[in-house]
């Protein structure tokens, strides 16, 4: 009889079980639409003030990204001394399909915001200090 039989079938379960729980790692991606209804009636000031949030959002979701892909890295070795931090890589890539959502949304508002003819609205005396 073969002793390394059942080894081999639990290693191939494993294996297999693995493979399967990982790839449901991560979380799904929630991009933004690039219209809404409405966004060629609101005035210059909102439509500026849309983008600049965009603008934050996007150097978070950077920011994200970049602390996901290093904890990725840091599971992806450890995983090979230690099956289980293979279960926390995420492998979905969200924050880049969000990022790209973002940045659509930013490039529709500035059709509008060019369209309508607007500039950037001149900052105060007490904006420039802080």
């Amino acid at each position: 009889m073969n002793k390394s039989g059942p080894w081999k079938q639990f290693l191939c379960i494993l294996l297999s079980f693995s493979i399967f729980i990982v790839s449901c790692g991560g979380r799904t991606a929630n991009p933004v639409d690039r219209y809404s209804p409405g966004d060629e009636d609101k005035s210059c000031n909102a439509l500026y003030g849309e983008m600049s949030q965009i603008d934050d959002e996007i150097v978070l979701k950077n920011k994200q990204k970049d602390d996901r892909d290093f904890w990725n890295v840091t599971f992806f070795l450890t995983g090979f001394l230690v099956i289980v931090p293979w279960f926390f890589i995420d492998p979905k890539g969200s924050q880049e399909v969000e990022i790209d959502a973002l940045r659509a949304r930013k490039k529709a508002l500035m059709i509008i915001f060019n369209e309508k003819g607007c500039t950037a609205p001149a900052m105060s005396a007490v904006e420039t200090t802080n």
